[in-house]
């Protein structure tokens, strides 16, 4: 890889490795495959295992009855715009070109921005046995901007477009990252009528967060002649010197209600109804991150200082970093004993801790005509955008493989999601 394409990659990389040690819809990440590739619908038809994320009362549910286990499985959404990896991928092992980078730095002045986010939730083990049911899960999200006269600077250098050295103005960037544990414990009612099948559902859930950083940075300057740097990037994040495992902690509760009549299923989740979790702002440390450099004089201040000298900006948005109330509802129906449609609608009231988008508005469907291979795919509009996905499910018996891809796009952000879950007795 050529010095231009390693100055703009490191950069690109400097701000998402802030994120990588600190997802996606609520604290519990969808242990199954199942979930992604109908679009992230489906919570009106969730059993087994999928309920404890999606919605309790479905372990309330008769087909829920019996044994269901994921091991380990994992989702990964990552992506960056509008230079994204595909363009630095191109590029790799050659110089990039000067209309290369007049072009990228000309999608970054008209996006505002080089915006990038990252998440992963990995679920250690959901159990479902009968009416109860088991989930912990670990995610790790963050998101960052870099601002034009950043990405300019990663590209070129101060030596400008034409080889001589310029000023430059560096805007504000920002990063917010954040890694957290919370284990679920899930029970399903079931409330059997003459008319039908209905169930109430409930999760109490308890948190414990590893990792924060959120930043403003005020930008700078770089200038020419003479030589001299000024930038400001105020940091308040988790103290690198401090090992503890619990840096905020709370519980939560998440209600559901679920009913299926003949072919019609109906269901509704109120997630995090009620939640405790923050931060323990005492263990964070405040950076203020200030270089000012020119010749003969040199100043820089990255010292660790109480949290309390950070500015109001900075705390109040690690006050914002919980979990926040999410209202869900769901329908489906069985076209036939092999198809079934299904569409959900939901909003989450704040942003919080979650990446993923506040509204959702979607469709799904699955084929099971085919013994061993179980077929999905989804669409939903989201805020600002929209998201597709699908996969399927390859069944050995009690043994499931399942795989599921995403694609979500927004005013703010391009990204894929994957994930692979390996599951007995349920998909």
């Amino acid at each position: 890889m050529t010095t231009s394409t390693t100055r703009l990659v490191g950069g690109l990389l400097l701000l998402g490795g802030l994120l990588l040690p600190t997802t996606l819809q609520a604290q519990l990440a969808s242990a199954s495959a199942r979930h992604l590739g109908l679009g992230q619908n489906g919570m009106a038809t969730a059993r087994a295992f999928q309920s404890i994320a999606a919605n309790p009362a479905g372990l309330g549910m008769a087909e829920s009855s019996g044994f269901s286990l994921a091991l380990a499985p994992v989702r990964i959404r990552t992506g960056i715009q509008p230079v994204d990896f595909a363009d630095l991928k191109d590029v790799e092992g050659s110089v990039i070109s000067a209309a290369t980078k007049e072009g990228w730095l000309r999608d970054v002045a008209n996006a505002g921005g080089e915006s990038g986010a990252f998440g992963v939730r990995f679920t250690g083990v959901a159990l479902q046995l009968g009416q109860l049911g088991v989930q912990i899960s670990t995610l790790a999200s963050g998101q960052m901007n870099l601002s034009p006269g950043l990405v300019e600077l990663l590209l070129y250098g101060n030596a400008g477009r034409t080889g001589e050295p310029v000023d430059l103005t560096i805007g504000a960037s920002s990063l917010a990252a954040y890694g957290a544990t919370t284990a679920g414990v899930s029970y399903g009612f079931p409330l059997r009528t003459e008319q039908g099948e209905m169930a109430l559902g409930a999760t109490l859930t308890y948190s414990v967060g590893h990792a924060v950083a959120v930043a403003d940075g005020g930008g700078g300057t770089v200038r020419a002649d003479p030589v001299s740097v000024d930038v400001s990037f105020p940091t308040l994040l988790t103290d690198d010197e401090d090992t503890e495992f619990n840096q905020g902690s709370g519980v939560g509760l998440d209600l559901g209600f679920m009913m299926k009549r003949d072919r019609l299923s109906f269901g509704a989740a109120v997630r995090n109804l009620v939640h405790s979790f923050s931060w323990d702002v005492d263990k964070l440390v405040y950076r203020r991150g200030t270089a000012s450099l020119a010749l003969g004089n040199n100043e820089t201040d990255f010292e660790r200082q109480a949290a309390s000298a950070a500015p109001a900006e900075l705390r109040a948005r690690i006050d914002e970093m919980t979990f926040q109330p999410t209202l869900a509802l769901g329908g489906g129906y069985d076209v036939s004993p092999d198809f079934t449609a299904m569409v959900d609608v939901r909003n989450r009231f704040g942003d919080g801790m979650d990446v993923g988008p506040a509204f959702h508005a979607g469709i799904g469907g699955e084929y099971r005509g085919l013994e061993a291979l179980h077929l999905r795919a989804g669409s939903a509009i989201i805020s600002d955008g929209f998201q597709l996905g699908g996969g399927g499910s390859l069944i050995l018996g009690p043994v499931n493989l399942s795989l599921a891809v995403a694609v979500r796009d927004t005013d703010t952000e391009q990204s894929t999601l994957g994930q692979f879950t390996l599951s007995f007795g349920h998909r």
